[in-house]
């Protein structure tokens, strides 16, 4: 399950069953070549000024010689890579595969704003110093750290592993590098177990994708959630293009002013962000069930 499963269920999503010219490459390219030996070519839709696009990297089309074509490499801000011998090219594509990743990625980052209650729980670990109060959390940023949800010691006593809790405890950010590498301190003012581990549970943002092969697990997210980022990433790409029912360019078959009306599109665009504030509000609230709200003293960020 990997992150070019969501890249096609946005683009179904977004393109309602129209289907773009498919082609394929007749031999492998690296990342800086700027000729393409594409099956099919001389017959297709493929001419000078076309966009055409193979995995996540979209070029421009500068000539067309035969099932040889030259191309303007990593268009539009996408970026170049090597393609092997049989990768789909798309002609022209309404929704291209680079956009499609930045509005996952955009979606990932607005589902792990605290309104939304979205969010992936990691742990850290550090040893107790009685002699010691405040504790840097290596390799750990700011950003990392929405907020602490736990703090815990291994207790030596043997006792079905007991991992009793500290309660009493402060992050402090912006703290000094030079002492607290990763800027953060989480001062301690209940005490641990000298000698023995200290793990910390925290919040933290959800992990964005960065190639189409990424697994979705390595964001963090549920897989109960898996429906959430297509969902944010089509209604991201409609705000500037319309899904395949209105698109004005091409459509299967005459149809009636009635059956479009005015409104259509802004119509659809408040189907899918209802549906999916519906399903944000029940991810969160299955979070919030698996990690319940505690309340702890001095334990507020600062």
């Amino acid at each position: 399950m990997t992150v070019q499963g969501w890249i096609d269920q946005t683009r179904d999503m977004l393109l309602s069953g129209y289907v773009e010219e498919l082609l394929q490459l007749a031999s492998n390219v690296n990342d800086s070549g700027t000729t393409l030996s594409i099956t099919g070519a001389p017959a297709s839709g493929i001419v000078t000024g076309v966009i055409i696009e193979v995995d996540v990297e979209a070029m421009y089309v500068t000539a067309v010689s035969g099932t040889d074509v030259s191309v303007i490499r990593a268009y539009g801000g996408s970026s170049a890579a090597s393609h092997t011998a049989g990768d789909i090219v798309r002609v022209s594509p309404k929704f291209p595969a680079y956009r499609i990743m930045d509005a996952l990625n955009d979606d990932l980052r607005d589902l792990s704003t605290p309104d939304n209650g979205i969010f992936q729980m990691k742990t850290t670990s550090f040893t107790y110093n009685a002699s010691q109060d405040g504790y840097n959390l290596a390799g750990l940023s700011s950003e990392d750290v929405q907020s602490i949800y736990s703090v815990t010691y291994a207790d030596p006593i043997p006792v079905e592993a007991r991992e009793p809790e500290i309660n009493s405890w402060k992050l402090k950010r912006n703290r000094d590098t030079a002492a607290f590498t990763s800027g953060m301190a989480l001062v301690l003012y209940g005490p641990g177990w000298p000698g023995k581990k200290v793990t910390v549970s925290y919040k933290s943002p959800l992990t964005l994708t960065t190639t189409t092969n990424t697994a979705k697990s390595s964001t963090g997210l549920q897989t109960t959630a898996y429906d959430l980022p297509p969902l944010g990433a089509a209604l991201s790409l409609m705000s500037t293009a319309p899904i395949r029912r209105e698109f004005l360019d091409a459509q299967g078959m005459p149809r009636r002013a009635d059956e479009v009306p005015p409104g259509a599109i802004s119509a659809s665009l408040r189907d899918l962000r209802v549906k999916r504030e519906a399903r944000v509000s029940s991810e969160a609230a299955r979070l919030a069930a698996m990690y319940p709200t505690t309340w702890q003293r001095n334990s507020t960020a600062s």
